[in-house]
């Protein structure tokens, strides 16, 4: 499992915001987002769970107690947000992966899982 450090940055840098924008829409300081990517600190479960309302995760995952990411619809954060689905870090890439994927190899991995 991720330590809460790398998930923080991770998702951060998956919504493309500076640490500024993002202390800005958490109501804290640059110096703390700085902090918690870095590992120095980790926020007191208040500002734990607006950073997982936030990114709109599970606090499990957010602290890096679970690999399993939870997200619902309607995240307004996370512009290819759908219906709630429940994944692994590890199948999460292999989406990753195929999205960016040409059509031949998409076609190609559909034709091999038939679907």
């Amino acid at each position: 499992m991720a330590e809460f450090a790398k998930i923080f940055k991770k998702l951060r840098l998956e919504r493309e915001l500076s640490q500024s924008r993002l202390a800005d829409q958490l109501g804290i300081s640059k110096s703390a987002v700085n902090m918690y990517e870095r590992g120095d600190r980790r926020p007191d479960f208040e500002t734990a769970e607006v950073i997982a309302d936030f990114f709109n995760v599970d606090m499990n995952y957010l602290l890096g107690y679970s690999d399993k990411i939870t997200r619902l619809s309607g995240d307004h954060t996370d512009p290819t947000s759908g219906p709630c689905v429940e994944v692994t870090a590890a199948e999460l890439e292999l989406l990753k992966a195929f999205r960016h994927a040409g059509s031949e190899t998409q076609a190609a991995i559909r034709a091999i899982l038939h679907i």
